[in-house]
């Protein structure tokens, strides 16, 4: 017991409230409470107990380090010992027995814009800058971008695999098994996703006990937008405590985000076409995209514009910016700008006429 208080009066206290008499500080670490009665201050205030309750798995993956730190730079990650919540509050103790508290509310806010982020372009594009494809029931394939990784990704195993399946996903029926081809172990291709939620198809009715009124052409559909990801997946399994933690909270995901910000890149696309003359605009712009060759640096994004049309001669292109230095980090900023100016862009690769300024590169 002489241990215990010893340990326990080199807690630092900081914005917690003030021990006063009879004050009981309890830190539920597994079912064990650690118990300190300040009755040995000598104050004569009234019973108080403070709990530095122990994070349930919801509030694991909001209240991380990762998190504490994206929105409180300063914070110290050094030697923590524990993380706990009280009221509002996200005390992080340290193994010296000093604690330091953050409020919640910033850091639900990292946790959900981290969780919803929107990665580069090129993260999910498959072989030959390959978008999302159909599958069955209102989802789609979304493929990892192993090809633009570095400048020998579609090489890889990874991307050999892509290519070889790409067209043949859509002979798969069975969503179980085409999960265990895209996301296992040996192959890690990509993920299934349904922005707009997944159609459940109905079970075939029996020849002999169905009569032609009894069946039916309704197929009912889940409006929840769905993705196969680990990260989803673990927040449709803690949904109700996460709701609980953040009111109105729903599910979501980087593959998400991603696939809508794809989606509106084409629709914007379309619009454009469909306003031009002919279909066919006269402004255009054609993007390459060279890989890092480390595989960590960034790679490079370069642009060639032209008011001509899209069959005009290399030299009515112009190069967009020929001293800034573009990578895959800007594409979608670009793709915006160029579609906001009613420029229709193209892959470098799909012009022939661009073929020898993109082996240039």
């Amino acid at each position: 017991m002489l241990g215990l208080c010893l340990v326990l009066l080199h807690i630092k206290l900081v914005k917690l409230p003030i021990l006063r008499a009879e004050t009981v500080l309890h830190f539920l670490n597994q079912g064990k409470d650690l118990v300190f009665s300040s009755d040995q201050l000598n104050h004569t205030t009234p019973t108080m107990t403070t709990q530095l309750l122990e994070l349930n798995d919801a509030q694991k993956t909001i209240y991380t380090r990762s998190n504490i730190r994206r929105a409180f730079p300063e914070f110290d990650d050094t030697e923590v010992t524990g993380i706990y919540l009280l009221d509002d509050v996200c005390n992080i103790v340290y193994r010296d027995g000093s604690n330091v508290n953050y409020p919640t509310q910033p850091i639900k806010e990292a946790f959900q814009s981290y969780t919803n982020r929107l990665k580069d372009f090129f993260s999910y594009l498959g072989p030959n800058y390959r978008g999302p494809s159909i599958w069955h029931d209102n989802t789609y394939i979304m493929f990892k971008g192993w090809s633009y990784v570095h400048t020998l990704g579609s090489s890889t195993a990874n991307a050999k695999l892509q290519a070889q399946w790409a067209d043949k996903f859509i002979r798969l029926t069975d969503q179980e098994r085409l999960k265990a081809i895209l996301q296992s172990d040996q192959t890690d291709l990509g993920y299934l996703v349904a922005p707009d939620g997944v159609r459940i198809p109905e079970q075939l009715a029996d020849e002999e006990t169905t009569t032609e009124e009894e069946t039916t052409d309704t197929t009912p559909v889940n409006t929840e937008p769905y993705c196969s990801c680990g990260s989803f997946q673990r927040q449709i399994l803690n949904r109700a405590a996460l709701t609980h933690e953040i009111p109105g909270y729903k599910p979501q995901c980087i593959h998400l985000t991603w696939f809508r910000k794809y989606r509106e890149l084409l629709c914007k696309r379309t619009a454009i076409r469909n306003t031009s003359a002919s279909y066919t605009p006269e402004k255009c712009v054609a993007w390459w995209y060279v890989p890092p060759t480390d595989g960590i640096s960034n790679g490079r994004f370069v642009l060639l514009y032209t008011k001509h049309g899209a069959q005009a001669p290399l030299k009515q292109w112009r190069t967009y910016k020929p001293k800034e230095i573009f990578t895959q980090h800007d594409a979608w900023s670009l793709f915006d700008s160029m579609m906001e100016a009613g420029y229709l862009p193209f892959p470098g690769v799909a012009l022939p006429q661009l073929q020898t300024q993109g082996k240039t590169l």
